[in-house]
């Protein structure tokens, strides 16, 4: 027996502080096996309480048929055994005890002979749960994400840093993240991702998954792995789905809803779901830069105070169709429409050597509209058992209008009015993206199965950049910054992989990936601005083996590919005051890194170590000052960034109403360069910690507490600050268990501010930046499920071009 001190396992996560010791825990071990006395691999065997039959554990069968549930507290259970093809079998309840291990003995499961009309089977999942490729976030069982949006879910996430100014997102230190929807890559640029993610409800979302180690047949692209959201699908039959309503407030309303349906028949699926987000939130901003020239030390301080408002809607329609039983045609439609506007007021403080030069005061007004249309077609064919081919082709369309205006009031450092300034800025950028590709999947043996693929997406779009200043009455157009610009590219890829069991205890997954591309970006004035042709192979390597049943290990080598997204190519230029500016870089290059990583899985525990070099990495909005202390940020190559990633995946059952999901990560970055005056060096460790605590009350309420902290890190050249967040919330289901409330409130001491500072004596760059995008917001959310509730099984669909959307940044 193994005994659990509360109080040692709360000191080491921060959060419980219980000073009593559990009761004995034992094992529940049995065999299951078919009326003909084999046995039953890979049945689903339920460890449930006598009392409402919420699930404690869960587990299959191994290849004997043998399963074991370990740590088990004293109480009243029963198991529920079943496998595809036979009838379930539900014991009677049975005490656990102090006495000893449970001997369940012999399940014998005997073949179905008719359909059930209904199987419900009612489970909590944890919000966080880790596998050995990737963490899942459980989003539809967590109560403090209801109302919410797929952007504040991914804050709270472990390993995940969100930078809203420059619209990024880093997993385990490194910034090239892919994001999938429902298993495709997003093709869109990644600061036009996280807008979307910004308005994507989270009541429209099933999961989200953190995968770190990607199969070959997923794109080359990005080097920190993938975030794959899964949307809600109801695989029932006959018509039902579910809506949502949430109103929050924190520092601005902000009231969303969500809707999605399935209906089904013998032969169609029609399935779509809506959302919209509104939010009207206060931002406060400040900027600091500090330079020497000839002896005199500039500081330019720069306040912000924006008034953003901001609405996002999302929809989608689908349709299946089986053709033959071996057939199935299906097609996707959707889009979304977000609209951002914001008046901020901005002043901005000039000093030389610490005595006050001159103020400006600046008022700014900006729209940033996207719109995005897309279309799928998907064909879907078993030739055999064990032999499959898939096709898709994708349509995707998007269009942002970005304009900005500014006028400007200029006053000496005594307070002196010295003039005005206006200025207009402009931005249209339509993209067009065609993708196709063909996969073709077959069982070669009973240990050894195959696939192949090939893909080709064609991508271009115009970017129409024009500044423009008023001198008596009239608009003049700066020619330095006023230019439309083209972009065409294309990707051509092809891969193989193949999955071996090399034996009972060990499994090996090859992969070998082609990718090549063709990029031309040109403007009205300039050919060939960038023209760059490469191709590339990406091997990939993944091995598992088991040692016992409670004990296993993997290891896995991946290279990776991380391409300059149109954005970061395409020159533009947003001005947050007259010496402070964002910026394209027509000259970027494609970054490319070895990933490594191990993991070693103690029953549920998972602890996994990871190295990754990348070579020529593109580091987002990196400062650089010029003459006059104007200071620019835009994306610039690094010569390369080396990250040790090491994670530890604890859950506990503390009771049968109390279970806890922790995760643990450590991180040491390297980060190497070298500017004007020669190399530049950085290294920073920083640890980052989740938890979520869930319970279980009487009368259908659950409650969770959930947090994170992450100590400061790096970000290209610039240190990020430590930021933590938490967070609380309460569920109510009522009584016909198809309705249910939940009330949360989110970032409770507003600790989840980004600052980052930059400071490379060398360059004469010294710049900080603090940004608030969270703030502490009260939210109340009802959900209904409507609809038929009887099981029948559905469809994984995905597109061709959900790894293209990635890039439309």
């Amino acid at each position: 027996m193994k005994i659990y001190n509360i109080k040692k396992v709360a000191s080491l996560l921060l959060i419980v502080l219980v000073s009593k010791e559990l009761p004995a825990q034992i094992n529940i071990y049995g065999i299951v096996k078919a009326a003909d006395n084999s046995p039953i691999e890979s049945a689903n065997v339920l460890l449930l309480t006598d009392k409402d039959s919420m699930l404690v554990k869960g587990t299959v069968t191994l290849a004997k048929g043998n399963f074991n549930f370990d740590n088990i507290n004293p109480g009243k259970y029963l198991l529920s055994v079943s496998s595809i093809g036979f009838k379930e079998n539900i014991t009677t309840p049975f005490a656990v005890n102090k006495s000893g291990d449970i001997d369940a003995g012999v399940f014998r499961l005997t073949k179905a002979t008719v359909d059930l009309d209904a199987v419900k089977v009612v489970t909590r999942k944890p919000m966080f749960e880790q596998k050995v490729d990737r963490m899942v976030i459980h989003v539809k069982s967590s109560i403090t994400s209801a109302g919410g949006t797929a952007l504040e879910v991914l804050e709270k996430s472990p390993g995940v840093v969100v930078n809203r100014q420059n619209n990024s997102i880093a997993l385990n230190g490194k910034d090239g993240v892919v994001v999938m929807i429902n298993g495709k890559i997003s093709r869109m640029p990644i600061n036009t991702v996280v807008q979307m993610l910004n308005g994507m409800n989270a009541s429209n979302i099933d999961r989200i998954e953190l995968i770190t180690t990607p199969p070959a047949n997923f794109d080359a692209e990005g080097n920190a792995g993938f975030i794959n959201i899964i949307l809600v699908t109801n695989p029932n039959k006959g018509l039902n789905g579910s809506y949502s309503l949430t109103m929050g407030y924190g520092n601005g309303y902000s009231p969303a809803g969500a809707l999605n349906f399935n209906y089904r028949n013998k032969k169609i699926n029609l399935f779509g779901d809506y959302s919209f987000t509104w939010k009207n939130p206060e931002q406060d901003w400040t900027f600091y830069n500090r330079s020497m020239q000839q002896s005199v030390i500039t500081e330019n301080l720069s306040l912000t105070e924006r008034d953003t408002k901001e609405g996002v809607q999302i929809a989608r329609l689908g349709i299946d169709v089986q053709v033959s039983p071996k057939t199935i045609i299906g097609a996707i439609i959707g889009g979304y429409n977000s609209r951002w506007d914001m008046i901020a007021n901005n002043k901005l403080s000039i000093l030389k050597n610490k005595v006050p030069d001159s103020n400006v005061i600046i008022v700014n007004t900006e729209l940033n509209h996207w719109k995005h249309y897309m279309g799928n077609v998907n064909f879907s064919h078993a030739i055999k058992e064990g032999e499959t081919i898939t096709a898709d082709i994708d349509y995707l369309y998007y269009k942002d209008n970005n304009p900005n205006d500014y006028i400007n009031r200029y006053f000496s450092g005594n307070g002196t009015p010295l003039g005005e300034e206006k200025t207009t800025s402009g931005k249209l950028t339509p993209f067009t993206i065609w993708v196709a590709k063909i996969d073709y999947a077959k069982k070669i043996s009973e240990k050894v199965n195959a696939e192949t693929g090939i893909k080709m997406a064609l991508s271009k779009f115009t970017n129409d950049v024009s500044v423009q200043t008023l001198h008596q009455a009239n608009w003049v157009k700066d020619p330095d910054l006023t230019s439309i610009y083209y972009l065409k590219e294309k990707i051509a890829a092809a891969y193989v992989a193949v999955n071996v069991v090399v034996s009972t205890k060990t499994s090996l997954k090859l992969g070998l990936r082609y990718e090549y591309t063709n990029s031309n970006l040109g403007s009205a004035t300039r050919q060939n601005i960038v023209d760059r042709k490469y191709g590339r192979f990406f091997p990939s390597l993944f091995v598992n083996h088991k040692l016992d049943d409670n004990n296993s290990f993997n290891i896995s080598y991946s290279r990776r590919i991380t391409r300059p997204t149109f954005r970061d190519m395409a020159p533009f230029v947003i001005f947050i005051d007259p010496y402070t500016f964002f910026s394209g870089n027509s000259a970027l290059q494609p970054a490319f890194s070895n990933v490594y990583k191990a993991d070693y899985v103690i029953r549920s525990f998972v602890f996994s170590i990871s190295y990754t070099r990348e070579d020529e990495s593109i580091a987002g909005f990196q400062p650089k000052v010029y003459k006059g202390n104007k200071q620019i940020f835009a994306a610039e190559n690094l010569d390369n960034i080396k990250t040790v990633n090491i994670s530890l995946s604890l859950p506990f059952t503390i009771t049968s109403w109390w279970n806890m999901q922790n995760n643990l990560q450590g991180n040491w970055q390297q980060m190497n360069a070298v500017y004007k005056k020669g190399p530049f060096r950085v290294e920073q460790k920083n640890i980052a910690f989740n938890s979520s605590q869930n319970l279980v009350l009487p009368r259908n309420y659950s409650a969770e507490l959930s947090g994170f902290f992450q100590s400061k890190g790096l970000f290209g050249a610039a240190v990020i600050k430590a930021r933590g967040a938490l967070n609380a919330g309460i569920q109510k289901k009522f009584a016909d268990n198809k309705s249910k409330l939940r009330v949360a409130v989110d970032n409770i001491f507003n600790g989840a501010a980004f600052n980052a500072v930059t400071d490379i004596p060398s360059e004469n760059i010294y710049s900080s930046l603090a940004l608030t995008f969270m703030f502490r917001t009260f939210k109340a959310t009802y959900t209904y499920d409507f609809g038929n509730k009887t099981i029948k099984g559905k469809r994984n669909r995905s597109t061709a071009s959900d790894e293209e959307q990635g890039r439309v940044k």
